[in-house]
């Protein structure tokens, strides 16, 4: 069974900016941050996470309580 939610990688750009008379300053930094994606309705779970693995660690606990809910009963 494939997973429900997966990690998604965004984009954030962290611009710095710059005081009046200053003609000079640092160029905007190209950063990534994490959320959580769900592949049924493609909206996101949460607020998003700065480390991958953290967003990896709530990904798989999702998908385990998601598994455990949704597997068939057996009938015997």
């Amino acid at each position: 069974m494939e997973d429900i939610f997966v990690v998604k990688r965004c984009n954030k750009i962290v611009i710095h900016g710059r005081r009046a008379g200053e003609s000079l300053h640092e160029p905007a930094e190209a950063l990534g941050w994490y959320r959580i994606c769900d592949t049924r309705t493609g909206g996101f779970i949460g607020d998003g996470y700065d480390q991958e693995e953290d967003a990896r660690k709530e990904c798989h606990r999702l998908n385990a309580a998601s598994s455990r809910v949704t597997a068939p009963e057996s009938s015997g």
